[in-house]
């Protein structure tokens, strides 16, 4: 298992959702073939903290899957349409 790590925030800060909501988004747009195990989510004051734990030994493979899996939700979730990768 591999961890990657990203930072999202909500361009407008009245957008900001609980961690436990934005884990709960950003699952849901994950299928089987991304092999994700986990996600942590803590928020700080510069945007919160995306940590998922990846089933596979490349890290930078883990990071470009991480990085798709936000990504789309970004892109389809009505809730983090002012948010953005950091």
């Amino acid at each position: 298992m591999v961890a990657a790590h990203l930072r999202i925030a909500p361009l407008d800060p009245t957008r900001a959702l609980p961690p436990r909501a934005l884990r709960d988004l950003i699952h849901a747009h994950a299928t089987p073939a991304d092999r994700l195990e986990h996600i942590r989510i803590r928020a700080g004051p510069q945007g919160f903290d995306v940590m998922a734990f990846i089933d596979g030994d490349d890290p930078v493979s883990a990071a470009e899957i991480l990085s798709r899996v936000v990504s789309l939700a970004i892109s389809r979730e009505p809730l983090l349409s002012l948010w953005r990768i950091l």
